[in-house]
């Protein structure tokens, strides 16, 4: 009698894995949270050129050496902006608390290295922007964390 007790019980906790397993099947079919999706994060783009070829803008470095400018928001009349020189060095226009300290050119990707004077935290940012535009008086910058179609435009300043 016990081996039919524990035969029955045997067969009763099969058929129990049995029917958990094909619930869990099922729940996992139809929760599309658990889809197998490719990581593709390792293809990695270098620069706006791998991933607009052919809107990519050709920018000689030259072309940026001087001081670019554009009016203080609110204020039409005061004007801010950066100057970039041969060497590499890059200063602020009218922005004190904003440092400039160098830049850089790579494709049409202008990258800015600055700091906060005056605040706790004194850490290196670069500013990344896609140059849109550059002419001899002209110069028009999307950051790339800005929303798509926001624009900065910058005047050339001599002297």
């Amino acid at each position: 009698m016990g081996r039919i007790y524990l035969g029955c019980l045997l067969i009763l906790a099969i058929a129990c894995n049995r029917a958990k397993q094909h619930a869990e099947e099922e729940e996992l079919q139809g929760d599309s949270s658990l889809i197998s999706i490719v990581d593709s994060s390792n293809a990695g783009i270098t620069d706006s050129i791998t991933a607009v070829a052919d809107t990519t803008l050709q920018v000689e470095a030259a072309k940026l050496i001087g001081k670019w400018i554009q009016p203080v928001a609110g204020l039409d009349k005061e004007m801010q902006g950066f100057q970039l020189r041969k060497n590499g060095t890059a200063r602020s226009i009218n922005m004190y608390t904003l440092v400039y300290e160098k830049w850089e050119l790579a494709h049409d990707t202008l990258l800015l290295w600055n700091h906060s004077e005056g605040v706790k935290d004194t850490s290196t940012i670069v500013d990344t922007t896609i140059i849109k535009e550059l002419t001899d008086t002209s110069l028009i910058l999307f950051p790339v964390k800005a929303a798509e179609g926001y624009r900065e435009k910058y005047l050339k300043r001599n002297g």
